[in-house]
């Protein structure tokens, strides 16, 4: 079955960002995501194991091969990823201002069994300096070591050494200042509160850091066009909320220039409309949903929202499961 490209979005979304809050508390996740990140995401796994609609996720997941030291690892380890992690975080920095090298940072939480996951990474050669374990793969440099620190029973961060180092000073002392900061913390409160899964973005620095400085919005007129519409772009977010009933879907680009918002808007509605026609006759019940999603624009955004009933997914899944 060919695939639409509501199906990918609905999958990369969920899928991918599982794989990538409860309220705010002082020692949560959020709490050490550094100020200066370019890209944050969120999966509140928890409510994904709770929810009808979710567990379609897991139970694919479930019936994935792994790989057989992973698998004893976590065996040894006494970890179940499905059932002990609760929320998990992943953030990009910056390692200077202007540079293009990065330090990615991963924090989880749930229940962690301290004293196994220690013997566990010993015992695969990780060597325990101070309150952190240094992985024994390592990068051009001693810079790029991989370091995971298990911090308490609830909560455990792992990623390159200097931000792990980075999280344990920041723990010391309170917390960072990535809600407060001038960069995407402040933009943190347009997400939906509520939602399973986001993830916001600086565009501007998180292109620097590919290197190449590209935003790839693929071929042809209009997505030349939208390239060069998001180069003026500031921050973009996507987040989804599962309901039980419906995945809702969402979307905000910010920017201060009204010609950007504007091409914006009408590229993103044109594509809603090459999508309904695209599966008019091969899915003639895609066109629906199609319709439930709407673009909207403000002074200094433009917001794209709409949702996925849970009977369509499943007609989905079904599909894609017959398909293969």
């Amino acid at each position: 079955m060919k695939r639409t490209p509501l199906f990918r979005i609905a999958v990369i979304l969920v899928a991918v960002l599982a794989l990538a809050v409860p309220a705010f508390a002082k020692d949560d996740a959020l709490s050490l995501v550094p100020a200066n990140a370019v890209t944050v995401g969120m999966v509140k796994l928890r409510d994904m194991r709770s929810s009808p609609l979710s567990s379609m996720l897991f139970e694919q997941t479930d019936k994935m091969s792994t790989d057989g030291e992973a698998e004893k690892f976590l065996t040894d380890a006494g970890l179940s990823p499905l059932k002990d992690v609760d929320v998990l975080v992943v953030a990009t920095s910056p390692r200077t201002n202007l540079g293009s090298d990065a330090d990615v940072l991963v924090i989880a939480e749930g229940r962690f069994n301290v004293e196994r996951l220690s013997t566990a990474i010993a015992a695969r050669g990780a060597i325990k300096k101070g309150a952190y374990f240094i992985t024994p793969e390592k990068g051009d440099n001693d810079h790029d070591h991989g370091a995971v620190a298990f911090l308490s029973a609830s909560m455990v961060i792992a990623g390159t050494e200097r931000a792990v180092v980075a999280a344990l000073e920041a723990r010391a002392n309170g917390g960072t200042s990535f809600r407060a900061a001038n960069g995407l913390g402040m933009d943190l409160a347009r997400v939906n509160r509520n939602a399973t899964a986001w993830a916001l973005v600086d565009v501007t620095r998180a292109a620097r850091l590919t290197k190449g400085g590209q935003i790839h919005t693929g071929k042809g007129q209009a997505g030349e066009a939208l390239s060069m519409a998001l180069k003026t772009v500031s921050t973009l977010a996507v987040w989804a909320t599962d309901t039980g009933d419906a995945l809702e879907l969402g979307a905000f680009g910010l920017s201060s220039d009204k010609e950007t918002l504007e091409l914006i808007e009408d590229t993103a509605r044109g594509a809603l409309s090459a999508m309904r026609l695209a599966v008019k006759e091969k899915s003639p019940e895609m066109v629906s949903v199609l319709r439930r999603f709407e673009v909207s624009r403000k002074d200094d955004s433009i917001l794209i929202e709409g949702s996925i009933p849970a009977s369509s997914l499943r007609d989905m899944m079904a599909k894609k499961r017959a398909s293969n």
